[in-house]
């Protein structure tokens, strides 16, 4: 039997995925050509055996066949052949799905070497050489070098006849390099080249489908899950058509699940992001390419996606794509109209999902005039430690959280570092006074209302206690306090004093403590859980005070710290007003 006739018959055993049959077959024609000692036929089996082995993961097996083949190139005189070429490259490919990268890369070096002595510049065989070569180093993490690789391959096919099908598996293969580092737009101008070339030449070909696979693949890591899902659902379609629901459809199907499942709870300020990059950067470059300049784009004001705490809870109202263009006073006199329109135009779903405008939520999104957007949260731009002192909490909150998708003037990232936290001396002067309303909330009026048998007013100077304590630990940790719906979730983005958390979840979940109450005079009443949980927060608290410097005392009572922590302020003015002010 000719090599041509063993090919031929192992390319059937393979299509008809009879693997047994084929290891059988190889063995059986190895023991034939060793005993006509036909050295070339000998050297061909093995180096379909490789193939074997390195498709079964059999690696001991193939790394000994890797040896008998290395010993008769050598006698035959054939490692500086185009055969051991050939062989260097099988066996090169069999290190690489091993692991073995040196040794694979010391075998297409020496490859590389006798095809430059023996082919012409742009012979096929470097194509799958210089493939085989990328994909090497991909593995091995330089896809710089991968890229440059892949590039010569797709170099050589377009100057070969009847070698478009290469070609378009070449591009396929470069746009997944280009997707390894990022460079989406790259990657998807080779996939469209190479689906043009499966469309015209190899419809049913199972590169296509992973050419159109790795197309859907690059949507989605653009955050564009309805165009991955439109994509993934077509190859669906195609490979059980064809080849039935095999392992790639399941794949395929995995992938579909896995992005269905992300829509359901993806971030507010990345779905908006997205949206932004998909439409409205082309939208703003196409028709006001010369204000471009002058804007800022991003998602911030009210909402909890601002904060980025929203859930699937959240998707019911004032959700869905959008974002907010920012402009300067003249500029957005001269253009808001403009914009406005055709912002308007935007698609209205993305992803799947549309935006939900309750009657409260109007506004959010759009175009605005800078100063305007953010005095519509604070009455003004705080200029003094008055100013600062007494501004609205949510409304700085407001002014400085959600996220900038680009700022090209400069001026609303300007504003928000400005009021990205209070001044030192607003800061000690809002811990002061938190510091004494706990103790006056928690350490002294609950228990004087559990004396008197009022769980009410007990229960709402517990409340009280919670809600300072939440303030102070903002304070704390110089964050802004989100308002009461998030100001316990927000606690995880806060790093000092975590310890405290767990315990506020605990005074919210015990019972009434009113049976340890009768005939008990001592405020410091440890047989009420409540009373012991407070204590050990406000101890907690005192500690924090130690290491920020704010105070050196060890009384247990929160209200004795105020004076020293206010005499840590600058300002005189700030540090003469009443403990309770601001």
């Amino acid at each position: 039997m000719t090599i041509q006739e063993l090919q031929k018959q192992l390319d059937e055993m393979y299509a008809n995925n009879e693997l047994d049959e084929a290891y059988a077959f190889l063995v059986e024609q190895v023991n034939l050509a060793v005993q006509r000692q036909d050295n070339a036929t000998i050297l061909f089996l093995l180096n379909e055996m490789i193939g074997y082995f390195r498709v079964t993961s059999q690696f001991q097996s193939g790394n000994q066949i890797a040896l008998q083949i290395f010993k008769i190139l050598d006698m035959c005189g054939l490692e500086e052949t185009i055969d051991g070429a050939t062989s260097y490259i099988n066996i090169a490919t069999f290190y690489r799905v091993q692991g073995k990268y040196q040794e694979a890369l010391s075998l297409y070096q020496k490859t590389e070497k006798i095809y430059h002595h023996e082919l012409e510049p742009y012979d096929e065989l470097y194509s799958a050489f210089y493939n085989n070569l990328s994909l090497l180093y991909q593995e091995m993490g330089d896809y710089h070098q991968a890229i440059d690789m892949q590039k010569k391959a797709l170099a050589i096919v377009e100057q070969l006849d009847d070698y478009r099908i290469e070609e378009a598996i070449t591009y396929t293969n470069l746009s997944q390099m280009y997707l390894s580092i990022n460079q989406n737009d790259k990657a998807q101008k080779c996939l469209h080249q190479a689906i043009s070339l499966f469309q015209q030449y190899g419809p049913y070909d199972p590169h296509y489908f992973a050419s159109l696979a790795t197309l859907a693949q690059s949507h989605y890591m653009q955050k564009d899950y309805a165009k991955a899902l439109d994509i993934y659902h077509r190859v669906l379609h195609f490979i059980e058509s064809v080849y039935g629901q095999n392992k790639d459809y399941q794949t395929i199907q995995k992938n579909i699940d896995r992005i269905q499942k992300e829509m359901e709870t993806i971030k507010g300020l990345d779905l908006c992001e997205a949206f932004y990059q998909q439409y409205g950067r082309n939208m703003i470059e196409e028709e006001f390419s010369e204000i471009k300049p002058y804007m800022a784009v991003g998602l911030l004001g009210m909402g909890s996606d601002c904060l980025g705490y929203d859930d699937e809870i959240s998707h019911d109202h004032d959700f869905g794509p959008g974002f907010c263009i920012l402009l300067p006073h003249d500029i957005y006199q001269q253009y808001y109209k403009q914009i406005q329109a055709s912002y308007q135009k935007l698609p209205q779903e993305f992803m799947g999902i549309q935006r939900l405008t309750s009657a409260h939520g109007n506004g959010r999104v759009g175009v605005f005039e800078t100063e305007s957007f953010f005095k519509q949260f604070l009455r003004q731009i705080p200029q003094t430690l008055d100013d600062w002192l007494y501004a609205d909490e949510n409304a700085l909150l407001a002014c400085t959280n959600g996220r900038i998708f680009e700022d090209n003037y400069g001026q609303v990232t300007q504003i928000r570092q400005y009021l990205s936290y209070y001044p030192e001396d607003i800061r000690i002067k809002k811990i002061a006074r938190c510091l004494a309303k706990m103790a006056q909330s928690g350490q002294y009026n609950y228990a004087r209302c559990m004396q008197r048998e009022d769980e009410v007013a007990a229960t709402l100077a517990l409340n009280e206690f919670i809600d300072q304590t939440l303030s102070l630990l903002y304070l704390l940790n110089k964050k802004y306090k989100p308002y009461y719906k998030w100001s316990y979730y927000g606690l995880k983005d806060c790093t000092c004093l975590q310890a405290v958390t767990p315990l506020l979840l605990q005074l919210v979940q015990l019972p009434s403590q009113k049976q340890h109450w009768p005939q008990k005079n001592n405020i410091i009443n440890t047989d009420d859980q409540k009373v012991v949980l407070i204590e050990k927060i406000c101890q907690l608290v005192i500690g924090e005070l130690h290491r920020q410097g704010l105070s050196t005392s060890d009384d247990d009572f929160l209200d004795n710290h105020t004076l020293e922590v206010m005499s840590h302020i600058q300002d005189d003015c700030i540090r003469m007003k009443h403990v309770m002010e601001g």
